[in-house]
């Protein structure tokens, strides 16, 4: 096991790390068996879900997560509230471009794709709530009620989450299934057969590199940006203030992506779902173009500054006062230059990840090596703020974990049916 915390005087160890020790102990007191139908590497969002759509579709599934706990992850989402879908995505018409592949999502997912995530969660007794910009939220606007909800579903389809195990290698067997091997602490190692694999996490360029897979690089997405601001304008000054704005980011001098809504001024740059949506796209040297009146019109905002003898009825007056001389002009059109994301280990989201172009998006399956499938962040497909990655780990686990249910049943080539609809079925 590893190393063990240090004792206090009195021979306790801090609150803390006893409280780690005993969720390692619980973690490796979980047994995982020597074969099973399914294997799936990592337990966060997509690998709980493709463990309960396997499971229900009448597979013994196994989930390997290195953290101490599955679906730990989940509860730091949307600052602990868990923005678990976005509204867009149901009907029939839901908001591929807010995908970076949104071709390969829509040939995955399927136009039904919102209302199915939102049935599955009906059926796993989860109430929510919507907020703005099409967010849903838990009713109770706790994340632990999504991955409470999430694990008590898999624990009555009869899932086994073994966390503490972390993958070191899959390869295939001779016999057309696989062999996972992962490590346990304390230098030992596992190994589990099944007949299909999942994975299921992402950062495992190695593994993608071993099992001969195209996998581009991870880099964090969703953070904020470290931006330089123009001449005369104090960063530290606007450190701490919010704003409603229009943000356009502009590549020598061509207009790239829009977002609206809130931006949080730090000292290093800028933040906030805004920023955060921007930084998908945005480019050292890139230049971001803030309109801190959101877009009020420079004719009507000068109007009412002179009615009111000042701008302080069209800006904050501490971020107009920041700006100093000219403040409405400069808050019109505020150009910083993004130099590189900012705490990019505070990144919501990482991009990089398997080449779609290798998976069967009817089943998430690779297209070269049979029995292997792929779902959630272990794929390249990453979406805006607002509830759609989340949206897409629920689905393609969904999708992939079904897919490999019926691979390990039949022993061939599983068909294209939707994994999304078997589960609601399945669940019902």
């Amino acid at each position: 096991m590893a190393q063990r915390a240090r004792r206090t005087s009195g021979g306790r160890l801090p609150s803390r790390a006893r409280a780690r020790e005993e969720a390692l102990a619980a973690a490796l007191s979980v047994r995982v068996p020597e074969s099973c139908d399914v294997c799936v590497a990592g337990g966060g969002a997509a690998g709980i879900a493709a463990g309960i759509a396997a499971a229900e579709e009448g597979a013994s599934v196994c989930v390997l997560e290195r953290s101490v706990a599955c679906g730990r992850t989940i509860l730091a989402t949307g600052n602990g509230r868990c923005n678990f879908m976005n509204a867009g995505l149901c009907g029939d018409d839901p908001e591929w471009g807010r995908y970076n592949d949104p071709a390969f999502v829509e040939a995955a997912c399927g136009s039904g794709f919102g209302d199915e995530v939102l049935a599955f969660f009906e059926d796993c007794g989860l109430a929510w709530a919507r907020e703005e910009g099409g967010r849903l939220y838990p009713l109770s606007r706790q994340a632990s009620s999504v991955r409470e909800v999430l694990l008590a579903r898999a624990a009555r389809a009869g899932v086994t989450l073994a966390p503490a195990r972390e993958v070191a290698a899959m390869a295939r067997t001779g016999d057309g299934g696989w062999v996972t091997s992962f490590d346990a602490g304390d230098g030992m190692r596992g190994r589990l057969r099944s007949r299909a694999a999942v994975l299921a996490a992402g950062g495992g360029e190695q593994l993608a590199r071993d099992l001969g897979l195209a996998c581009a690089p991870w880099r964090p997405v969703l953070c904020s940006l470290r931006c330089d601001a123009p001449e005369g304008v104090s960063l530290d000054a606007l450190d701490g203030r919010r704003a409603h704005v229009v943000a356009r980011l502009l590549r020598d001098g061509d207009e790239v992506a829009v977002e609206r809504g809130e931006v949080l001024f730090r000292p290093y740059g800028i933040s906030g779902i805004v920023t955060f949506d921007l930084s998908r796209r945005a480019l050292p040297g890139d230049v971001v173009s803030l309109d801190l009146t959101g877009g009020l019109g420079a004719e009507r905002a000068r109007r009412l500054a002179r009615a009111a003898g000042g701008c302080a009825g069209v800006l904050d007056p501490q971020i107009a006062g920041a700006l100093g001389p000219g403040a409405l002009d400069r808050a019109l059109d505020l150009r910083l230059v993004v130099r590189g994301p900012a705490e990019p280990e505070r990144a919501q989201v990482s991009r990089g990840g398997l080449a779609c172009a290798q998976f069967d998006p009817a089943t998430l399956g690779a297209r070269e090596l049979p029995g292997l499938f792929a779902c959630g962040e272990a794929l390249d497909v990453d979406g805006a703020c607002g509830g759609f990655n989340l949206a897409w780990a629920w689905a393609s686990g969904l999708r992939a974990g079904s897919a490999a249910a019926r691979r390990a049943a039949s022993g061939g080539t599983p068909g294209a049916q939707g994994a999304l609809g078997a589960t609601r079925a399945v669940g019902a």
